[in-house]
């Protein structure tokens, strides 16, 4: 791993920009590690797999997709592949 890149990005009502590694992957999704969860002081419920923290004074709270919402992102990824 020798190339950052910094990527901006929305969740919902969340705005923010991290500093990632490039790793080479297919992913449609964020995948936040260790780092960004030290870095913003962020809790893990393992019950509910959602992920809370504090930016700019405000709770923000990262929640699992559903199992609809899965099934539609594999849907458009494979169109959008094809």
């Amino acid at each position: 791993m020798t190339q950052q890149v910094e990527v901006c990005f929305t969740i919902g009502r969340y705005n923010d920009r991290m500093l990632c590694v490039v790793v080479p992957m297919e992913a449609t999704h964020i995948l936040l590690g260790r780092p960004s969860q030290y870095d913003t002081k962020a809790m893990h419920d393992g019950f509910t797999n959602r992920i809370s923290f504090q930016h700019h004074d405000k709770k923000i709270i990262l929640k699992p997709l559903s199992p609809r919402e899965v099934c539609n992102d594999q849907i458009r990824m494979r169109e959008k592949k094809e």
